[in-house]
């Protein structure tokens, strides 16, 4: 019995002390990037040599903001990912698969931003392989390919921009709720969810809204080599499947992701290459960092988070089939 207190009694001391060191490095990913235990893992799937073919994967809703644990954001993942492929000379070509129904304008713009400087300073080739889905900000992303591979019955189009506001003005009234606001301008409380949208708001939003499609317009026309009349008559918002893409001028070719990245090699001009793909070491450190933001959240389920993303609408490049 006692030498079980003692084990116990270790147990609580150990991880004490483990969470007194946590609190003792440094407070965010950004510095606890720098130790080497968050260094990125080459895990080559298959090939030859000394060349490289780099499989990104973009997966769920393009996102700049952290997650519930306070890790960086898919995003900011991504972006690093691809400041390592631009770093890595022996890097031939890029393979992004893409199975994503977008996200918000910013950071996928932010990402399309960061392909293209791919392109432009390492001048190598970006194929795109389109899982089940790739609508909306995923499609933004695929414009940087030089191909795009798709299965006949993938999900994609849903070209436009969608704003979303919620509003309980007329439950809030039942209930005998009001809501005072004290403004410093005539529009500083514009969207609020506690009373009717007015006019000149509703075109304010929809200004906001027109510009990031005429973004979106502008990024297809160039990255698929249409028209920009032509793809104003396809970009109303729609989901295409893969075979209606095709039609459309939107893809180019079937075929899945390792399809895709026989293509990347051909485009590289190399014989031989190893695919490799990025993933996340695994480290003390780490488990640490990971464990201490556990503990110190207040939130961990994340419903802080959830409510804050509905308070504070944003521009979206999103396939959002249903509120």
């Amino acid at each position: 019995m006692h030498r079980k207190k003692w084990v116990a009694l270790l147990i609580v001391l150990v991880v004490f002390f483990a969470g007194i060191t946590v609190e003792g490095l440094a407070g965010g990913y950004k510095e606890l990037a720098d130790n080497p235990g968050f260094a990125w893992e080459e895990n080559i799937v298959y090939g030859s040599g000394s060349s490289k073919i780099v499989q990104l994967f973009v997966n769920g809703v393009i996102s700049g903001e952290p997650n519930a644990t306070g890790m960086p954001s898919m995003a900011e993942l991504l972006a690093e990912q691809l400041r390592r492929v631009e770093e890595d000379e022996l890097v031939k070509a890029l393979v992004l698969r893409i199975d994503s129904p977008g996200g918000e304008v910013v950071a996928t713009d932010e990402l399309h931003t960061r392909l293209l400087r791919l392109k432009q300073l390492r001048h190598i080739p970006i194929v795109v392989s389109m899982g089940s889905t790739a609508a909306s900000g995923g499609y933004y992303l695929a414009t940087a390919g030089d191909s795009i591979f798709a299965n006949p019955n993938t999900l994609t189009g849903s070209l436009g921009v969608i704003f979303s506001l919620v509003n309980y003005s007329e439950a809030a009234a039942k209930l005998g709720v009001k809501q005072f606001a004290i403004k410093s301008g005539r529009y500083k409380d514009i969207g609020s969810p506690a009373r009717p949208l007015t006019e000149p708001e509703r075109q304010i939003f929809q200004s906001l809204v027109n510009e990031s499609y005429g973004k979106f317009v502008d990024v297809i026309a160039k990255g698929r080599n249409l028209s920009r009349q032509r793809v104003l008559e396809i970009a109303d918002g729609r989901v295409y499947s893969g075979e209606q893409a095709k039609k459309l001028g939107l893809i180019d070719e079937f075929g899945d992701l390792e399809e895709a990245t026989r293509h990347a090699l051909s485009l590289s001009g190399e014989q031989d290459a190893m695919v490799v793909r990025y993933s996340d070491q695994l480290s003390i450190s780490k488990l640490l960092f990971s464990l201490k933001q556990h503990w110190s959240n207040p939130d961990p389920l994340g419903i802080g988070n959830i409510l804050q993303r509905q308070s504070s609408p944003r521009l979206l490049y999103q396939f959002i089939p249903s509120f």
